[in-house]
C-alpha cells in the first residue's frame, strides 16, 4: 500500500511514517522544511515538499490512501490547520482521491466542556472540521487519542466511541491508525482511545461495525 502522510514530522506523523515503511508500505511523506525532508528519509518514505496553506497536492500522487497527523500545535494555527486545511484536504480527496482517509483527531472533540480549558479552541475547531469529513462520501475513520506521550508503545489500548480521560503512547496512536487502514471495518468509524488492556485489532474488533 502506498500511504500518504500529512503531518508527517509531528510527534504521530513521523512514527505513522516509521511504523509504515517497516511494514513495507511505501510512503509519501509531507514536509516543509529540508530538515525535515532529511527526517522522513531516514524511516525509507519519500519525502514531497509543500505546504498546506499552498500548494500540497502532488504528496497524494500514487497514494492508496491518507493519513491526516497535522495540526496547529505551537503555531496556535487551529483554524488555519486543524480546520481549514484539513476541511481542504477532505475535498480534494473527493474531487482526485485516494478515498481512504484517517484523520488524528482528539478525545473530547464532541464535549470540550469536560476537558482543560486551554484546549477549547483546538477542539471546537477540530469538531468543525471532523463533522465536515464525516458528512462526506469518503471512506473516512476519525481516531481521537487521550493525552499523548512519548513512553514506547505497549500495543495494549482501550478504543471506544467515548472512552474515559487518560493518556496514549505516540508509538500506539500509530500502530492503531495503521491498523485502521488494515480494518475496512473501521470505515465510518470515530472512536477515542487511551492505553488499556487490549491488543490493538481486538480493541478495534470490539467497536462493532
Amino acid at each position: 500500500m502506498t500511504i500518504c502522510v500529512i503531518g508527517a514530522a509531528g510527534g504521530v506523523g513521523r512514527r505513522v511514517v516509521a511504523q509504515a515503511t517497516a511494514a513495507g508500505h511505501t510512503v509519501r511523506a509531507l514536509i516543509r522544511t529540508p530538515e525535515q525532508a532529511d527526517m522522513v528519509s531516514l524511516h525509507g518514505a519519500v519525502p514531497v515538499q509543500g505546504d498546506l496553506t499552498g500548494e500540497w497536492q502532488t504528496v497524494l500522487d500514487g497514494a492508496d490512501a491518507v493519513v491526516w497527523a497535522a495540526g496547529g500545535g505551537a503555531s496556535g494555527n487551529f483554524q488555519g490547520i486543524d480546520g481549514d486545511a484539513l476541511i481542504r484536504v477532505a475535498d480534494t480527496l473527493l474531487e482526485r482521491g485516494p478515498r481512504r482517509l484517517v484523520v488524528v483527531s482528539s478525545m473530547g472533540v464532541d464535549r470540550p466542556q469536560q476537558m482543560p480549558p486551554f484546549l477549547g479552541d483546538v477542539l471546537r475547531v477540530k469538531a468543525q472540521s471532523d463533522a465536515h469529513v464525516q458528512h462526506s462520501a469518503l471512506d473516512w475513520t476519525v481516531v481521537r487519542p487521550g493525552g499523548l506521550i512519548d513512553e514506547p508503545g505497549t500495543g495494549l489500548v482501550h478504543a471506544a466511541p467515548t472512552a474515559e480521560r487518560g493518556s496514549i503512547s505516540r508509538d500506539d496512536v500509530a500502530a492503531v491508525v495503521l491498523a485502521c487502514l488494515d480494518d475496512p471495518a473501521t470505515v465510518g468509524q470515530t472512536f477515542e482511545v487511551v492505553s488499556g488492556d487490549d491488543a490493538i485489532p481486538e480493541a478495534l474488533a470490539g467497536l462493532g461495525g
